[in-house]
């Protein structure tokens, strides 16, 4: 029963299959679809990225103020003995002369410590042995030597003035398609850039100045001291002879020496001092220095003008902000009649933002559909900004003026 069921099943499937086949082959074919109809789509690029250079003229910069430059010396009080006083040219210390302390019997006493030989200082004569001078004309005075320490206050009031010098920086801008204007003529855009320039700026002058110069002299008593640059004690070791002049000789063959002393002696505080003050302008040179950079960013409309297939023309104006950051110094510098120049300087750090508006105009020449070089002239203006330095004893000011700078700008476009 089984093998007849199974036998009729696989008939009964053969004749469905060839009904199936001969249905197929009776039906009309398949159409394939008509896509002629539809309009066809092209990507055009909508926006610009540029990659650049952007060359400008320098800020100007103006520089005003006053200072001072105080003595680094401490000369001291005008009187008083043994005091430690340095001077521009010298100094006076309080007297390091010593003497043996002895027993009763006039024997030197040793300290059983250190096992050395004890002094103390000698009886006060008004007189030091420790001093130094550093100047021939020190000794113009007969009997005397004497010190300087100098100081000056600037009284130059003039204002100067410095164009920074121009600079080239990192120029990226981007802008988007906005359509045509006057009847689809002139196509236009919105674009946003940012920049970076330098500031640098410095100058030097001459400035008036009031100069102070005390002198303390100091007595020599008779004596000449050796010729300068003289620094005492001093001292000088000779060989020893004997009475036919032969050079006397150690235990170990070398020739026997002595020291001697050859310090000579001062006056332990000032015989007298003077005060000069003198109005100079040449003795005292500042040198003002700006030194900083600068980020524009702006942003604004473009129109542009088509020359040929690939050349074109484009005007763009807008707002811009500036922010600014740079570094104020001041040296001051006093060339002194004695000893090494006085100098002395100052800083301030600062960073401003800065308003203002600019103008691009470019020619553009396509290489590619999508990439091109661009070059033009720039122009941008935000106002100006002070700077100042204030200390107990100076203050100066600086003025960096960042309007009506002008300059050109090159690069590469790429459009997406």
């Amino acid at each position: 029963m089984k093998p007849f069921r199974l036998a009729l099943l696989v008939a009964l499937s053969s004749v469905g299959i060839a009904s199936a086949q001969e249905e197929e082959r009776r039906a009309p074919p398949v159409e394939i679809p008509d896509f002629s109809n539809l309009d066809e789509y092209i990507y055009e690029p909508k926006s610009t990225v540029r990659f650049g250079f952007r060359h400008l003229s320098g800020a100007k910069a103006s520089f005003s103020g006053r200072g001072s430059l105080l003595a680094p010396d401490k000369p001291g009080a005008a009187t008083g003995a043994n005091l430690d006083r340095s001077y521009h040219n010298g100094g006076v210390r309080p007297d390091a002369r010593v003497v043996a302390r002895l027993d009763s019997g006039g024997n030197p006493i040793i300290d059983p410590q250190t096992n050395g030989q004890v002094f103390d200082a000698i009886a006060p004569d008004g007189k030091t042995n420790i001093w130094n001078y550093s100047d021939a004309s020190q000794l113009a005075l007969l009997g005397y030597v004497a010190f300087h320490s100098y100081s000056a206050e600037i009284t130059d009031s003039a204002l100067r003035k410095k164009d920074t010098a121009s600079s080239s920086g990192m120029d990226i801008s981007m802008s988007r398609d906005m359509g045509k204007l006057w009847g689809g003529r002139l196509p236009w855009n919105l674009t946003a850039g940012m920049s970076i320039n330098d500031i640098s700026a410095n100058t030097a002058d001459r400035v008036a100045a009031r100069l102070t110069t005390v002198s303390d002299y100091y007595s020599l008593y008779g004596v000449t001291p050796a010729d300068a640059p003289y620094s005492s004690p001093s001292s000088a070791t000779t060989s020893v002879v004997d009475a036919n002049g032969n050079a006397v000789l150690n235990d170990d063959g070398t020739a026997r020496t002595v020291t001697t002393d050859t310090s000579v002696l001062i006056s332990n505080e000032p015989a007298g001092r003077t005060t000069t003050l003198t109005n100079d302008n040449t003795s005292v040179s500042n040198r003002w220095k700006v030194k900083g950079a600068y980020y524009t960013f702006r942003a604004g409309p473009t129109v542009w003008l088509p020359i040929s297939t690939r050349l074109r023309a484009s005007v763009s104006v807008g707002a811009a902000i500036v922010y600014s950051g740079s570094t104020y110094t001041v040296t001051q510098t006093f060339d002194t009649p004695l000893g090494a120049d006085i100098s002395d300087t100052n800083f301030n750090a600062a960073s401003k933002l800065l308003p203002g508006y600019y103008a691009d105009a470019t020619i553009q020449f396509d290489l590619t559909e999508r990439a091109g070089f661009y070059a033009g002239a720039v122009f941008q203006s935000a106002g100006s900004y002070t700077q100042n330095i204030d200390t107990a004893t100076n203050h100066y000011s600086t003025k960096i003026d960042l309007a009506n700078q002008n300059g050109v700008r090159a690069g590469l476009s790429i459009r997406f």
